[in-house]
């Protein structure tokens, strides 16, 4: 799952209003549909990429979140929604938040206009709707009619899908049931994926699991979901199908080669993680790697297995660059073993078959789980608290990375120093753009050797105390803030003064305890 990836869940099972009854199997099918999403196994999502919202209690500040996540996905956007679904005096569906009033749905509820706008606002791929809610099938045309050229890409899959529970009265279990079971139309959802489908390809499309949720609902005299894909996106690879015994399709690597494939990826040679052996790779090469890591005694450790359905050189580039502007790591400790894939890979799940693999071994690959493979997640995460296993705490940037050695003195904009930190610097650099006025400020760059922090010291007394820069353990932010904090912070700079922080970190025991 592709670091631009973002599942959005929201689950509503308390109100306020009276009219509406607490639904508690809306919580049960939100956390079911978290577990079945990062399930390795099965759709594989990373848990950093699943946001879940659990009883918000205000439309505004949902409708607002929607809108900020979906603005950051440029990959596969998933929102899922469990709760009550009202109708408004127009007609128009509405999702009931926790202050929600039965009697005014479209002041207090969240149109799903509003959610509509934002997926078509997204620059994500492909869109991915889940409603468990009544009258969930009236956004089907609404959505599916809207024009979505803007969504369309280079990529083979594209466009919006759309899954709803029913037309009209959605069914959840009796009062007594809900303590423990899921709603009707997610327990069922949920229940199909985790079995899989027999006959069917090794990774399940949204078409292929359809049919067979329609037919278990039917047939227990439950109301008739519904779906519409535009493009081609019903194709999309939504989850392994854990019943798969060979004989249609070749989605993922056969079960029956599995072991040659690991077989044949362990004996592949090694090779200095340098710019010039990633330079020497095939710009056209497909495939899985594995980083390794040498530890005491020279002993290689896998610390991270990946793929790429392009080139391996240009994630293997990105995490040379990475570890190159990091604290307490040596790049030369590196090393890269490769396996060419011809076949499609946006169905091959050979990173995932090595993974498990090395965690049966009970070398699971450490740099899997803590963020490392994930860019800049956006102005949504800045705040976030980060664990005491997470990449960025154990190894945050390096301000005293060298941007030259030596040079020239010479004059440019502030805003031309940005641009060039953006290109030069080995971890993101984030600005405010919109409005900005530092085009209009000009700095001179001394002669001789320059670091990241006297770059940012230089630039911060030249933009002035309306500029804040923050220093972060993953990434530098420059935004038009006074005294904003960071739970993450290492350093701030404003005006002529930087001065140090000490970043708030949750201490865990085992990575496997929390989210990155």
């Amino acid at each position: 799952m592709a670091p631009e990836d973002t599942a959005i869940l929201i689950g509503v099972s308390r109100y306020q209003d009276p009219l509406l009854l607490d639904v508690p199997a809306a919580l049960n099918s939100l956390h079911a549909m978290r577990r079945l999403l990062t399930d390795p196994d099965l759709c594989g999502w990373p848990e950093d990429r699943v946001i879940v919202l659990e009883d918000p209690a205000g439309a505004a500040d949902l409708a607002l979140r929607l809108h900020r996540l979906a603005e950051e996905t440029t990959g596969t956007l998933l929102i899922y929604f469990v709760g009550h679904g009202v109708i408004s005096r127009t007609g128009a569906l509405c999702l009931a938040t926790g202050d929600t009033q039965l009697r005014y749905p479209d002041l207090t509820g969240l149109e799903y206009n509003k959610v509509r706008s934002a997926v078509l606002d997204s620059p994500a791929k492909v869109t991915l709707m889940i409603l468990d809610c009544c009258y969930s099938g009236r956004v089907i045309h609404g959505l599916a009619s809207a024009d979505l050229s803007d969504l369309a890409t280079a990529t083979e899959i594209h466009g919006a899908y759309t899954l709803t529970a029913a037309d009209q009265t959605a069914h959840v279990p009796p009062p007594e049931e809900q303590k423990t079971a899921c709603t009707s139309f997610t327990g069922a959802l949920h229940e199909i994926v985790r079995d899989g489908i027999p006959g069917a390809p090794m990774m399940l499309a949204l078409s292929d699991i359809y049919p067979k949720l329609k037919h278990a609902l039917v047939t227990r005299g439950l109301p008739e979901p519904n779906q519409r894909g535009t493009d081609t996106v019903e194709s999309y690879p939504f989850s392994r199908n854990v019943a798969y015994t060979g004989g249609t399709g070749f989605r993922l690597v056969p079960r029956e080669r599995e072991d040659l494939f690991l077989k044949i990826l362990d004996a592949q040679p090694s090779y200095d993680l340098t710019l010039e052996s990633i330079e020497k790779l095939e710009a056209d090469l497909p495939g899985v790697y594995l980083l390794h890591q040498a530890s005491e005694g020279h002993v290689q450790k896998i610390v991270y297995v990946g793929k790429s359905d392009r080139s391996i050189a240009d994630p293997l580039g990105r995490h040379w660059r990475k570890i190159e502007g990091r604290c307490h790591i040596d790049p030369s400790d590196f090393s890269f073993s490769y396996l060419r894939l011809d076949d499609d890979l946006s169905y091959v799940a050979a990173d995932l078959l090595a993974i498990r693999r090395l965690r049966a071994l009970g070398l699971t690959p450490p740099w899997n789980q803590n963020g490392f493979g994930l860019r800049d997640a956006g102005r949504m995460r800045d705040s976030t608290r980060l664990n005491s296993h997470h990449f960025d705490v154990l190894h945050p940037i390096d301000l005293s990375w060298t941007l030259r050695a030596h040079g020239s003195s010479f004059d440019l904009t502030a805003q031309e120093f940005v641009d060039l930190l953006k290109g030069e610097l080995p971890y993101a650099f984030r600005s405010e753009r919109r409005g900005a006025t530092l085009d209009g400020i000009k700095l001179t760059i001394p002669e001789g050797p320059l670091s990241a922090d006297q770059a940012f010291r230089l630039l911060a007394a030249a933009a002035g105390d309306e500029w804040q820069i923050s220093a972060l353990m993953g990434q530098v932010l420059m935004y038009r803030e006074q005294n904003a904090r960071y739970p993450s912070a290492i350093r701030y700079y404003v005006g002529a003064d930087a001065m140090g922080a000490v970043p708030d970190v949750h201490e865990i025991a085992d990575p496997s305890d929390s989210d990155y």
